[in-house]
């Protein structure tokens, strides 16, 4: 068994009722959690970025109001810094598209395990209610059918 199956039964042993019916599903549910956090660590970097590429450019405009007699050498080093940040923020976008549709594939694949069920049990219970609310209670999640976010 792979460290995060090692992870997922060690999370599954501290709790008195687990909310895993299965160690796979743990598993899935975990993958699906790490890319979750890093596809929105990566969103708050594209936004960090974005902003200072918003500032740079303004800057570089208003630089001849507040500069007037070096406003083309730091026009020009402005200019130049924001090719670079511009360069930076086209990286970590295609990073954050990458990221989403990994998370969006994980949780259509996550969805699917749910409305088919995935505990043993042969008559009817609450385990997929009962998985779908402790996702939303603990880490804000959203499991219904269609809401990604």
């Amino acid at each position: 068994m792979g460290v995060l199956g090692q992870f997922a039964l060690n999370e599954m042993a501290g709790t008195p009722n687990p909310p895993f019916p299965s160690v796979r599903m743990a598993e899935l549910f975990y993958e699906y959690l790490g890319r979750y956090n890093e596809w929105k660590t990566a969103k708050l970097q594209e936004t960090f970025w974005m902003l200072i590429a918003l500032c740079l450019g303004l800057f570089s405009l208003f630089i001849p109001l507040f500069l007037p007699r070096i406003w083309m050498t730091m026009s020009l080093a402005v200019l130049g810094l924001f090719y670079f940040v511009m360069r930076h923020y086209l990286e970590v976008s295609e990073r954050v598209n990458h990221l989403h549709v990994n998370v969006h594939i994980l949780h259509h694949h996550l969805i699917g395990k749910l409305e088919v069920g995935f505990c043993d049990h042969v008559e009817p219970c609450q385990c997929v209610e009962n998985f779908r609310s402790y996702v939303l209670r603990h880490y804000s999640i959203s499991l219904d059918k269609g809401s990604l976010l």
